[in-house]
């Protein structure tokens, strides 16, 4: 017998779709205005309330360390005899592949392109000393402080959803234990309706970076012209996919599609280290995870009141708040898959895992670059200056040996790590 389809919940639908409209079509109407007011909330946000994101991540970061490392560390959603619903090279892929999308990979090729011509810590713009911090500073950024951010709302609404069997994966369930019955009222509403909000937000900046770096490597590797309507054919291949993968359901769709990414990102890395300047890379990374270690707590409370370089504001301030639009998302979506994992489990494959595979692509694709612009070998700066960041990134593969299959698998790779997120979203 089929399963019938669960009604929408119209206290929620429609305000959410008015909500979200209303903030889209000022968006499309009057893009210029638009633009401006939307980049004067957000130097507010940073400039005014920055040290609260650094405070807010850092005290998120402790509690993950307090609840791992204490009693409650060995706490399983589902029960103490329920068992893992997917293997764990499953899952790991599943919670990865839905926290980072494309971004990860024109952030890590390029992001150190701005760290590099930045002044941050008295250091120099362009000097060894930069290109040391460049090449670790997205490393923070994609690191274990930013993971803590998408842990937290997991774990409440894992074990509100595996053990207090409340049949209901919402935020506003999450927040019973705080707000009471509230959760069903007004209040209740009101926190579904910002969550709906902020994961459109969110999943709109990621398709809104992925969409010109994947229109730029086709034209690069078709030899045509970038083009509105290429776009648009991106756009709709990705509706295709991740539409047909939510239609297969969580097992054979979503994932399926995360086993494969996940491979194919492991060949691709390799393939990379082996072909591209493979000392370089090794070093490099080495020395970064040192740099990182040595600077961990200076850089999680930089917040630069004397110099007022605004660095920490536009990088570390935008990061965290990026990672909290997601992090209730990924909290619904890492709750719903992790089914006979521990607290510890899952603190873990967060912090660790999502971490590691970060600093492997950074590592990598962000080296790569990075040798060749200091080597004289593709003028990585002068064309993400004068051109774009896409048409340098494209740049960067193109020189590698074979760099025309690198490019494909870079564009494959791409079209699935969108719709993974995509996928886990609509989910």
């Amino acid at each position: 017998m089929a399963m019938k389809p669960a009604p929408i919940d119209k206290a929620v639908f429609w305000p959410a779709l008015v909500v979200v409209v209303a903030a889209v079509l000022p968006l499309v109407i009057y893009p210029d205005q638009a633009t401006r007011v939307m980049n004067d909330i957000l130097g507010t946000v940073t400039n005014n309330l920055g040290s609260m994101f650094l405070w807010f991540t850092s005290s998120c970061f402790g509690l993950l360390m307090w609840l791992a490392f204490g009693r409650y560390g060995s706490v399983r959603f589902g029960g103490a005899d329920a068992r893992p619903e997917f293997r764990t090279m499953s899952w790991v892929a599943m919670l990865f592949c839905a926290g980072i999308g494309t971004s990860l990979l024109y952030w890590g090729t390029i992001e150190w392109v701005y760290y590099y011509q930045a002044a941050r810590f008295g250091i120099e713009a362009r000097t060894p000393e930069a290109a040391e911090w460049a090449a670790m500073y997205g490393m923070f950024h994609w690191g274990p402080m930013a993971w803590a951010l998408y842990s937290v709302p997991a774990l409440p609404i894992a074990y509100a959803f595996h053990n207090r069997k409340i049949p209901f994966l919402r935020i506003s369930q999450a927040c019973r234990g705080v707000i009471g019955d509230r959760a069903d009222g007004p209040l209740g509403k009101l926190i579904d309706i910002l969550f709906i909000f902020g994961l459109i937000g969110g999943t709109g900046t990621s398709l809104g970076l992925g969409t010109p770096i994947i229109s730029e490597s086709l034209s690069a590797l078709f030899g045509f012209e970038r083009t509105f309507g290429l776009d648009m054919f991106v756009i709709v291949v990705w509706t295709a996919i991740f539409a047909t993968s939510v239609w297969l359901g969580l097992d054979r769709g979503i994932r399926r599609l995360s086993d494969i990414n996940i491979w194919l990102g492991i060949f691709l890395l390799v393939f990379l280290l082996l072909l591209g300047p493979t000392l370089f890379i090794v070093d490099s990374f080495t020395n970064s995870v040192g740099l990182l270690m040595n600077n961990f707590l200076k850089m999680s409370f930089y917040s630069d009141p004397h110099r007022q370089s605004g660095f920490p504001q536009s990088w570390t301030v935008f990061y965290w708040a990026w990672w909290i639009a997601y992090a209730p998302f990924m909290g619904l979506f890492v709750a719903r898959i992790s089914r006979g994992r521990t607290i510890r489990g899952v603190i873990a494959a967060n912090l660790v895992w999502g971490s590691l595979g970060c600093w492997l692509f950074f590592a990598v694709f962000g080296n790569t670059a990075m040798h060749y612009e200091l080597g004289g070998v593709v003028p990585v700066i002068d064309i993400m200056n004068g051109s774009s960041p896409q048409a340098a990134i494209v740049a960067v593969i193109q020189a590698l040996p074979w760099g025309s299959f690198i490019l494909t698998l870079f564009i494959a790779m791409c079209f699935i790590y969108s719709a993974t997120t995509l996928d886990s979203s609509a989910y």
